[in-house]
């Protein structure tokens, strides 16, 4: 791989179907069902698969979300309901990713064309949009070319050579999830299936109704897998877990598999030519307590990878798969981030590296920003929610706008590009906390690289801060005895749930007029691109096509790195 090579955004034909492959009986298959955005190959059965089959359980992997048939109907179908109002992507398209999913449940769940199109008129306005029989009509058929091309691809893959059948489900891909163990079930009814997984933590955690609903009213899962998984499926293979329906970190009596044990993840089953970026995780959990967040919840205590194992399975990586592109696929790189620039810049790795990053006090120090884009970093992911000082105590964020703000100026003079996350209308965010928020905005905007926003959605159950409010069904019972799951309001909620949803429009509205983009486009990446680079000529250019004509620095002064990627990918950047 050439050293002085870009990224290749250039998609190459797109991939029409999923990998069939063959193979003996006994054998694991690890589903990734969509959606679940194929920026990197999937992590987590990635990861699974390597520690299975270390173990003596052979394992494959399926990451069905880089089906274009599959993964362009959600762009289809968000594009029609932006016809009855005006969208913005720097939303990340939140409410439509609900709308979607209650429809895809409900065809999941065997709703006819006019039962979901009666979910949808009930569904459609809660999210602030006024719906239009003629759209509805529009959506129907979308949903279900999805679930026959699903259909069409698992009937490619020789299911009869498994024993297990295992998925990898979000909330985005529960329904697909839910249908792929039907049909497994259904054809095979001797095969174990397991499901696991995000949703886990916060849609169906532990204790609360949906998971309840799940163990009652699907009996072709056979198996929930609820936190770490690799020694609770493990244990459930060899045996030791077999006779319960319900697997969690209680079963193992508090013992947390340590960091150094986990091996690097095996992406020989997918063609890595269709990813952007290889994933790896250096660390598991979070030191921090944030009220919203689910992080501590799932994985238990905080544990990080010895910094010389971590880089030697960056490396390999990189030597397997001829890419030194990663996404750090942990909830936060701080605990970690210096000795893992200091070992890169040791070792003279060449590597881009990209992942979140928590703004506090360490980050505003120029120096060491300039050290972690010397070894290779160029981009954060800064989930600032609020630039409120109020607001950020309420969620025990422990930072202030004033550090926030020293954080972003200290990346951007780095040229470190800084994606940032934001939440519209936490528990008690008044007008004027809003506003202190939007003015933050105005005021740094030449500093964010992009901007997403989402309202603030509160879990009964999963979250730190879980059980503090009493909630209600957002939706009616007809509706919930379609979808089968329920989706949660806070009673008397304070803003209100109109209020926040007026919030984010005017937050995606103010992000638009400062060229602040949520990018979901290669066209986007290239004008966000074009921007950092004038705003920040030392930024080191990462992508091909968007690197300005000038002469190379010195490494040494200016803490750029030498470009050094060359790969290409099918899909434009889609929905995180």
């Amino acid at each position: 791989m050439a050293n002085d090579a870009l990224i290749s955004i250039t998609p190459l034909e797109s991939h029409k179907g999923a990998r069939a492959f063959e193979g003996e009986k006994g054998r694991v298959l690890l589903i990734k069902p969509p959606y679940f955005t194929p920026w990197t190959p999937p992590l987590g059965i990635a990861i699974l698969k390597s520690f299975l089959e270390h173990n003596g359980y052979p394992a494959k992997c399926l990451d069905l979300n880089l089906d274009s048939e599959l993964w362009g109907m959600h762009h289809k179908y968000f594009s029609i309901i932006q016809t009855l109002e005006d969208v913005s992507v720097n939303d990340g398209y939140s409410k439509l990713w609900w709308i979607l999913n209650a429809h895809m449940l409900a065809y999941a769940n065997g709703a006819d064309a006019a039962t979901c199109s009666g979910a949808l008129e009930t569904v459609i306005p809660k999210y602030g949009i006024e719906h239009n029989q003629e759209v509805i009509n529009a959506l129907i058929p979308l949903v279900e070319k999805f679930f026959t091309r699903l259909d069409d691809l698992l009937n490619q893959v020789d299911l009869g050579s498994y024993s297990v059948v295992g998925v990898s489900a979000y909330t985005t891909s529960l329904a697909a999830s839910l249908f792929i163990l039907k049909k497994v079930k259904q054809e095979h009814p001797a095969i174990k299936t397991i499901i696991g997984g995000g949703v886990f933590a916060d849609d169906l955690a532990l204790g609360s109704d949906n998971l309840t609903t799940l163990i009652e009213e699907y009996p072709e899962v056979d198996h929930v897998v609820i936190g770490e998984g690799e020694m609770l499926l493990l244990k459930l293979l060899d045996g030791a877990l077999a006779h319960k329906r319900l697997i969690s970190l209680s079963d193992l009596q508090g013992k947390s598999l340590e960091m150094k044990e986990v091996p690097t993840p095996n992406f020989t089953d997918l063609d890595i030519n269709h990813y952007y970026h290889l994933t790896i995780e250096g660390a598991r959990s979070c030191p921090f307590q944030c009220s919203f967040c689910s992080e501590t919840v799932q994985w238990g205590q905080y544990r990080k990878k010895p910094v010389s194992v971590f880089v030697d399975q960056v490396m390999e990586l990189v030597e397997r798969h001829n890419n030194n592109a990663f996404f750090m696929g942990d909830s936060l790189m701080n605990p970690y981030i210096q000795d893992f620039a200091k070992e890169l810049i040791d070792r003279r790795a060449k590597i881009f590296y990209d992942g979140y990053l928590r703004a506090d006090k360490p980050v505003t120090n120029r120096d060491r920003t300039k050290f972690w884009a010397r070894s290779g970093l160029f981009r954060v992911r800064l989930g600032i929610e609020s630039a409120s000082a109020r607001v950020l105590a309420k969620m025990d964020k422990m930072t202030t706008p004033k550090v926030i703000s020293d954080v972003l100026k200290s990346l951007a003079s780095a040229g470190i590009r800084t994606t940032t996350y934001w939440i519209v209308g936490f528990s008690g965010e008044t007008d004027e906390d809003f506003q202190e928020t939007l003015d933050f905005i105005e005021e740094h905007h030449r500093y964010i690289y992009e901007l997403e926003a989402h309202p603030y959605y509160y879990y009964p159950y999963g979250q730190v801060g879980s059980r503090l409010h009493r909630c209600y069904s957002l939706y009616p019972e007809e509706v919930t005895d379609v979808i089968k799951f329920k989706v949660w309001e806070i009673a008397d909620a304070d803003p209100r749930r109109e209020v926040r949803y007026e919030r984010l429009r005017r937050l995606s509205k103010v992000a638009s007029c400062l060229g602040l983009p949520n990018i979901y486009t290669m066209a986007e990446r290239y004008q966000a691109e074009d921007r950092w680079l004038s705003l920040y000529p030392l930024a080191a250019p990462v992508y091909e096509g968007t690197e300005p004509h000038r002469m190379p620095f010195d490494l040494a002064n200016t803490g750029s790195i030498e470009p050094v990627i060359n790969f290409s990918a099918v899909f434009p950047e889609g929905s995180r």
